[in-house]
């Protein structure tokens, strides 16, 4: 197996059948081509992911490479590799290609399997997004059939549900971001990982009760990442169907479904800002966490800041889009302001104008109370780039996010035409995360450039000598007080969750263990 698939986070899966797959490739001496059919197209799926990080001039072509994927030289602050990505595209492409051939060609899609559900999952990632997405409906399908009693029972334990409430997380996010159909239902979750976790509301409570006794539980983080992750996987999918969803976008907008989507993103804010601030110094900084010598905890618990955070942001990006979007379709004259009991055709006319103009009028503010959640929601974006654990999560889990973001905030700017020192430090980030994206993957046209352009523009209109730069973002962000460290682009470090995560028992709320 291609080295550099180890390091992609897909490879952490828990149904990808990495011994067998390597214990197969080594009988054979590593020729690919003498697979059995099913462990061919999986080998060669993993070969096709695996070129999107490659550094070997078979793929990335002629010229400048790095030494290896802990390259400082190259993986850098500030480093633009858009150029990698560019040059690597025509072999990559051909072995997507390849590998979607074969799986026609076996049709994995139809025999329910381990091997034929890691392929799936990982030809969802290899294929342009498409409004059916076949391989992500296999994937699924082929999980509904296999997660009977017996597997749960011997699958299925603490850290097992953790990372899988984390994929079924991921999978729901890329679907809503690019506008389809979610796959993941509820049922779903229940069915993989078992009974419902802990609500919001009682995880909230629960852990607000352990921090004010000052306990000693050190997997904190861990444990939440399951219920906050099914939690917002449940909600999107409750308000997909209520909100963004072709049949729901016919009818009139439910506002009580918004607002409880509000409550969720609060709850969501209140917990991870519970978990990672650590201003107050009632309790010890890493008293609730990990000691802080351990490395690989330390790597872990930014990993968790991050995730949650890229997974909470991504839910309010989503819904300021929709209600951008509602916005934009309704009338915009104005109405007269008041109408009598009507009964003639004038004045039903009179009336339903009227309706639309208060239904205006909500949209309206709740597009600007969600907007302004926006604004703070991606700073704490470009926060947890800054501190972000591994490159590949980025390029390889949140790449549509940071790219919404990017959009987000360089439309807004253009519109403005200026913006605050905090939001040109914001977009400072984003563009030197895509640069970094770059790497493995093009980008869309012209997006760097609108960045770095306004930026630029931006310094020569405060400071027209340009001898002084922008006025920095000051570092507020709930991971820095836990995370000093520069940003990270090591390509090795790659999350893993503690072995203790396997525990039966973690925490306790309010009896039920999470």
């Amino acid at each position: 197996m291609n080295s550099g698939f180890t390091h992609i986070p897909q490879y952490n899966h828990p149904m990808f059948p990495r011994q067998v797959l390597r214990d197969a490739l080594t009988s054979i001496s590593w020729q690919i081509h003498l697979l059995p059919p099913h462990l061919k197209v999986l080998a060669y799926c993993a070969v096709a992911l695996s070129a999107s990080i490659s550094f070997d001039p078979a793929v990335i072509g002629p010229g400048p490479k790095p030494n290896s994927l802990a390259d400082r030289s190259v993986f850098k602050h500030g480093a633009d590799l858009r150029d990698y990505g560019v040059r690597r595209t025509p072999v990559y492409q051909a072995l997507c290609a390849e590998a979607l051939r074969l799986a026609c060609q076996v049709n994995i899609i139809l025999e329910p399997s381990e091997d034929n559900a890691a392929s799936c999952f990982l030809l969802q990632f290899l294929i342009e997004p498409e409004k059916s997405r076949p391989w992500a409906s296999g994937y699924l399908s082929h999980l509904r059939t296999l997660c009977d009693d017996a597997w749960a029972e011997e699958n299925m334990n603490a850290l097992a549900a953790t990372v899988w409430a984390g994929y079924l997380s991921m999978e729901v996010l890329e679907t809503t971001l690019n506008r389809q159909p979610i796959l993941v239902s509820s049922h779903d979750q229940l069915l993989i990982m078992g009974p419902e976790p802990l609500s919001l509301q009682n995880l909230f409570a629960s852990i607000q009760s352990v921090v004010q006794k000052r306990k000693e539980q050190p997997l904190i983080p861990f444990t939440v990442l399951r219920p906050c992750d099914y939690s917002s996987s449940s909600e999107l999918d409750r308000v997909t169907q209520n909100l963004f969803a072709d049949y729901a976008r016919r009818h009139p907008l439910d506002e009580s479904c918004i607002m409880d989507f509000i409550s969720a993103l609060n709850h969501l804010n209140a917990i991870c800002s519970l978990i990672f601030n650590h201003e107050d110094e009632t309790y010890p900084s890493d008293s609730l966490h990990c000691p802080p010598a351990a490395t690989d905890s330390r790597l872990n618990l930014r990993s968790c800041a991050y995730i949650m955070t890229l997974s909470r942001t991504t839910l309010v990006l989503a819904l300021h889009r929709e209600l951008v979007r509602r916005a934009r379709a309704l009338p915009s004259a104005s109405i007269p302001s008041s109408f009598a009991t009507y009964t003639s055709p004038a004045q039903v006319v009179q009336a339903q104008a009227q309706a639309d103009q208060w239904a205006a009028e909500r949209i309206a503010l709740l597009a600007r109370q969600v907007h302004a959640m926006a604004d703070l929601a991606v700073t704490e974006v470009a926060s947890a780039l800054r501190t972000m654990p591994s490159l590949p999560h980025m390029a390889h889990s949140h790449r549509g996010v940071v790219v919404e973001w990017a959009e987000f905030c360089i439309s807004e700017a253009e519109a403005n035409g200026s913006v605050s020192p905090e939001r040109s430090a914001t977009m400072q980030t984003l563009s030197e995360a895509l640069k970094l994206i770059g790497y493995s993957w093009p980008l869309p046209s012209g997006l760097v450039e609108r960045l770095d352009g306004f930026l630029q523009t931006q310094r020569l209109r405060q400071n027209p000598s340009n001898s002084i730069p922008v006025q920095s973002l000051v570092e507020e962000s709930m991971f820095l007080d836990m995370f000093p460290a520069p940003l990270d682009n090591n390509w090795t470090s790659v999350f893993t969750l503690p072995p203790d995560l396997g525990k039966e028992f973690l925490f306790v709320g309010n009896g039920t263990y999470l």
